[in-house]
């Protein structure tokens, strides 16, 4: 749209941001970048948010921020702190470290770390090439290095 920034339109001295509300189609500018709705359906979406919002408390589905609650992992009863919560913290502090450490750790007792170099803009080329070939830039150089051993090795 706009190249650089000076090209933007200001409002006193403000950026404004051109957005497509998402409800109407109706094009509008704001100085905020999240913008989803324009003037006249804010408060329309706002209306329906919150009756969402009612009609799952009142269906007894929302879960009240200092209520208790059962863990389903290990079955110990805790206290809500946020809307989304849904284990205990030892639970959820357990089941972030479960999901990143066997990967760094894995990689590191199986795997040696190579970095390589490439002329500017052959990156993407590359990148494309695997990706048309189905495979990853990591499978596509340990394949190519490979070939390229068995090729020689026939020469000799």
């Amino acid at each position: 749209m706009f190249d650089r920034i000076e090209e933007r339109p200001k409002l006193r001295g403000i950026l404004l941001f051109k957005h497509k509300c998402e409800m109407c189609g109706l094009e509008f500018e704001t100085n905020n970048t999240r913008a989803k709705y324009c003037i006249y359906c804010r408060d329309k979406a706002r209306v329906a948010r919150n009756r969402a919002y009612a009609e799952k408390k009142k269906s007894g589905n929302a879960v009240k921020i200092g209520s208790k609650q059962v863990c389903p992992i290990c079955g110990n009863t805790y206290t809500v702190t946020s809307g989304s919560q849904k284990y205990c913290k030892e639970c959820t502090a357990n089941k972030k470290r479960k999901k990143s450490a066997p990967n760094t750790e894995y990689l590191k007792g199986h795997y040696d770390y190579i970095r390589v170099n490439v002329p500017k803009g052959e990156r993407e080329k590359i990148k494309a090439y695997a990706k048309s070939q189905g495979m990853s830039v990591n499978k596509l150089l340990l394949t190519a290095l490979e070939e390229y051993q068995k090729a020689h090795k026939q020469e000799d």
